[in-house]
């Protein structure tokens, strides 16, 4: 289960290094005027569906042009409520899920969600404490799901993992590098909770692993302005905060299925992301009150920077 050691080449030869990168400054404008919401207590996949919802218009100011470009490069009905829907889905949740490099610490514009490395020496998940008691993960045996591993630091974080700990009521890590946090992960953990969650929202979504990196793509139809429907292949790379859509004719979509990359581990990440027994635990898994109040809180001073 763990990651292969070519992991490792994957953040040097992209990152150039992997120590602890600056968060991004947020200043938000005081004159912009952004409606905080209250959610109730729902699972996982609700909660993002209602905070999409919420803030669909929000997002549309920020990002208008972009997709306005996107709909005529592609002949794409731009007024189409669905076509609206789907590719702002998936840009808002990449914003909430993406960090900026591959560098340790390195997190989003959004959430604080840092990029962490895995299986090097030293391993920066072995200074990773339990913000509740200051317990270091590698001192804390792991529970019988994940009782093939030495200690909690050294798991794969799979998709139910990284997803009950990003909704969770208070943030439950802290490191000296990176502060408290909610839930951290290299680019595979990532893309495999992304692929899990937007599959329970209903997209056609699968984990790509190539050349020792990771990262989601989607089949996505849209309604073209004749009333045709054409596919586009969406990838999306959550370590790099990449996004981008690319035409995918109907007898392409067999094999844009059939491939998930040259990796090792692009099967076991795919089982992950798929898992009809992760899916239930996700769907069932309730959103405190206090962590939507949290997670809305850092939406809404994102959006009054623009």
């Amino acid at each position: 289960m763990r990651a292969i050691p070519s992991f490792i080449v994957l953040c040097l030869l992209i990152s150039c290094k992997h120590g602890p990168v600056k968060k991004p400054a947020l200043i938000p404008n005081p004159f912009k005027s952004v409606t905080t919401y209250q959610y109730q207590s729902t699972g996982i996949p609700d909660f993002f569906e209602a905070l999409i919802s919420n803030h669909l218009t929000d997002f549309k100011d920020v990002c208008e042009e972009e997709y306005q470009q996107f709909c005529q490069q592609n002949t794409i009905n731009a007024q189409d409520s669905v076509n609206e829907r789907m590719y702002y889905s998936l840009k808002i949740l990449h914003e909430l899920f993406t960090s900026q490099t591959a560098a340790n610490c390195s997190t989003g514009e959004i959430l604080n969600m840092p990029y962490q490395w895995h299986w090097v020496t030293p391993n920066p998940r072995h200074m990773i404490q339990f913000s509740k008691d200051k317990k270091l993960l590698v001192a804390t045996k792991p529970t019988k799901e994940f009782g093939k591993y030495k200690s909690w630091a050294d798991i794969d974080r799979t998709p139910y993992l990284f997803l009950r700990d990003m909704v969770s009521e208070q943030p439950g890590y802290y490191s000296k590098s990176c502060g408290t946090f909610s839930t951290f992960g290299w680019c595979s953990e990532r893309e495999m909770a992304f692929v899990a969650l937007t599959a329970l929202l209903g997209m056609k979504g699968k984990v790509v692993a190539e050349n020792n990196h990771s990262w989601s793509e989607f089949c996505i139809s849209m309604t073209g302005e004749k009333g045709k429907v054409k596919y586009f292949q969406v990838k999306i790379d959550n370590t790099f905060k990449q996004f981008s859509w690319s035409a995918l004719r109907k007898t392409e979509i067999g094999k844009w299925e059939n491939y998930i990359g040259n990796a090792g581990h692009s099967k076991w990440y795919n089982d992950q992301a798929t898992s009809a027994r992760l899916h239930t635990k996700i769907k069932n898994h309730k959103v405190p009150v206090a962590a939507s109040a949290r997670i809305e809180r850092q939406v809404v001073r994102y959006l009054k920077r623009f």
